[in-house]
């Protein structure tokens, strides 16, 4: 996967969902404490975020090469659809069934539990075998199936999971 410039993309725009994942939850958390509804302050960072994506593609175009800037416009699409997007619509489903919290809650907590989750995929990506040349890219067959599995369910549970822990420990000790 990492080898050629889609990879490199690839690579570029998870790590990048990672670093600004924790910015992300906080800052429609921060917006939230103003507004009356999560959803909304959510949809606002999230707008702030594709624009900046935009204006990134928009300037691989110009400056690079209009398939650059293509090329990254739709692997961030696809990485926010499959990183971002599905597992925080899944913890918050998942969270409104394990707790008494109503949709608009469990989907702030979700959405707080979404770091968690990106931060702990990027360790096990990087965990075969550190900052260095391998990663769970290098593994193969039954190490690389357990590695990939992995990754998937702490990206996609990772929030509903996470979530209910900082719920769980808001309500004891509120």
């Amino acid at each position: 996967m990492a080898n050629g410039f889609v990879g490199a993309i690839a690579l570029v725009v998870y790590f990048g969902l990672v670093g600004t994942s924790p910015v992300l939850a906080l800052g429609a958390w921060a917006l939230s404490t103003r507004t009356d509804y999560f959803g909304d302050a959510l949809g606002s960072v999230a707008a702030v975020a594709v624009g900046l994506a935009a204006a990134g593609a928009v300037g691989l175009a110009l400056f690079v090469d209009p398939g650059a800037g293509l090329t990254f416009a739709g692997v961030a699409v696809g990485a926010a659809l499959v990183l971002a997007v599905f597992p925080v619509v899944i913890g918050r489903q998942l969270l409104g069934r394990w707790t008494l919290l109503d949709a608009d809650e469990a989907l702030e907590y979700a959405t707080l539990g979404w770091p968690v989750a990106m931060v702990t995929s990027a360790v096990l990506f990087v965990a075969p075998g550190g900052f260095g040349r391998y990663s769970a890219l290098f593994l193969e067959g039954l190490a690389a199936t357990v590695a990939w599995l992995t990754l998937t369910l702490v990206v996609t549970l990772g929030p509903a999971v996470a979530g209910l822990g900082l719920y769980n420990v808001v309500e004891r000790f509120a």
